[in-house]
């Protein structure tokens, strides 16, 4: 589609230089590395080891004043004695942590753990421990170098007492927020949220991006020569950097059309998507396709970072797994109903569906798979109304959402599919229980809904949906 002609209704310049790199950042990689913190938290305990029980290396003034006077062998049983309180309050900790965790993954979903794996308990209070632990290692190692009787200032003993009491802190810090993260109000909340920052990122990388006046044009309605792109290996799209497959396509004189979204799981060797060059263009290169995959970062599991749908999987998650009968929470369902409402009415305001990406002179060259906000409302309706159908609140709140994201979508293809959604809704549990008493109230709900998204006022919610 090289010979296309530059589509309407840019946003930003096209082709600009100065457009974000989606790629993978350090500081996404340096999020991702569980172990870099306690790696850190040891190295810096080491360090202040050495430098605390050295006496010939300059020592912070304040420290050396508060400094207790004691001998060598004093010195080494006092941060033994420290040790042990760091390491009892490290295993209540991770102990804690592991219960929590192991509950949230049971009763909601776990898929949750994430939440755990990236809290402040594991960015900032294990390594607070492990360069505690470390400090007092080391310092015990370095005093039995120290020979003397004589009872003089050790200013590592001071700061073995500061660590100990910032350990203490961070032990009670890590089982309030634990305790946080065990409500289930606190877990959906945080999804949705996290959710929404993803999309406020994902929004700021669509500035310069171009939308498509009409259909894409298929692989067989092309006009020049076709290659597929097939995937490197086997994993999850986790990211596409656009800007650079609009780079390599650019520099080739290539159209890149993928046609898989973020999310996505590929086997290696499935085609991705295809490549097109007009005719009369030097012939393919396998090296242009390597260009061309190195911009599509594939990843072991799917990654909340850039993967919209993931969000509203978990959420999908944590409802289902109420509505089991080993739960029967319904409750916790309506909960993550309602987020998913909060979710999906963000998300109306901003940028969905497939992106186009075009050079310099407006020829479009990146054609981006992604989903729509009626795939995201399917998402988040189908299976939660196909186990709670027979839930009258549940079935209240999947009607809101419905109406919701019909009142409030941009795309008028997204106001009709929520209008049928909530059609939909409401004839499936009609379906599933013809003669349940609140099959009228469901009804005449829905119908208030309606005459809502004609102009009515928003009908309050019935008695059953609290």
């Amino acid at each position: 589609m090289a010979d296309a002609q530059a589509l309407p209704r840019a946003r930003g310049r096209p082709g600009d230089p100065r457009r974000l790199r989606e790629a993978p950042s350090l500081r996404w990689w340096l999020r991702h590395q569980l172990w870099i913190p306690p790696v850190l938290g040891a190295l810096l305990g080491a360090c202040l080891g050495v430098l605390f029980v050295n006496q010939t290396l300059p020592v912070p003034v304040v420290l050396k004043g508060v400094a207790w006077r004691a001998t060598a062998a004093e010195a080494r049983s006092m941060l033994s004695s420290v040790l042990g309180i760091a390491l009892t309050s490290l295993s209540i900790v991770l102990s804690l942590s592991m219960l929590v965790m192991q509950n949230a993954a049971g009763q909601y979903s776990p898929r949750l753990l994430r939440l755990y794996l990236h809290s402040a308990g594991i960015r900032v209070v294990l390594p607070v421990f492990v360069a505690t632990s470390v400090f007092c290692l080391v310092a015990t190692h370095a005093f039995g170098f120290v020979s003397g009787l004589e009872r003089v200032p050790r200013p590592a003993l001071a700061l073995a007492m500061l660590m100990l009491i910032v350990c203490e802190g961070a032990l009670i810090f890590q089982v309030l927020q634990t305790l946080q993260l065990m409500r289930v109000e606190n877990l959906v909340r945080q999804v949705r949220r996290d959710t929404l920052d993803t999309a406020r990122t994902l929004e700021r990388f669509r500035s310069s991006d171009i939308e498509a006046a009409a259909p894409v044009r298929a692989r067989g309605e092309t006009l020049g020569r076709v290659w597929p792109l097939h995937a490197p290996e086997d994993g999850f799209i986790a990211s596409v950097d656009a800007g650079a497959l609009l780079e390599v396509a650019t520099a080739h004189r290539l159209t890149i059309h993928l046609e898989r979204a973020v999310g996505e799981p590929v086997t290696h060797g499935e085609e991705m998507g295809w490549l097109e060059a007009p005719a009369g263009e030097p012939s393919w290169h396998e090296s242009t396709e390597a260009l061309v995959c190195r911009a599509i970062h594939l990843d072991r599991w799917r990654d909340a970072d850039r993967d919209l749908a993931l969000g509203v999987r978990q959420l999908v998650d944590v409802a289902i797994k109420a509505l089991s009968p080993g739960i029967n929470d319904p409750y916790t369902a309506v909960e993550a109903v309602d987020q998913l409402t909060f979710l999906l009415c963000g998300l109306s305001r901003m940028r969905l569906g497939a992106r186009v990406l075009a050079d310099a002179s407006g020829v479009p060259r990146v054609f981006l798979h992604g989903l729509a906000l009626r795939d995201y409302l399917a998402l988040a309706t189908d299976q939660i109304l196909r186990y709670g159908a027979t839930e009258p609140a549940v079935v209240l709140r999947l009607l809101r959402l419905a109406a919701s994201v019909a009142q409030r979508a941009r795309d008028a293809e997204d106001r009709r599919a929520a209008r049928e959604w909530l059609r939909s809704i409401l004839a499936t549990s009609e379906r599933t229980q013809p003669n349940a008493p609140e099959t009228a109230l469901l009804r005449s709900h829905a119908e208030a809904l309606e005459q809502a998204l004609a102009g009515e006022p928003w009908p309050p919610l019935p008695a059953i949906g609290f």
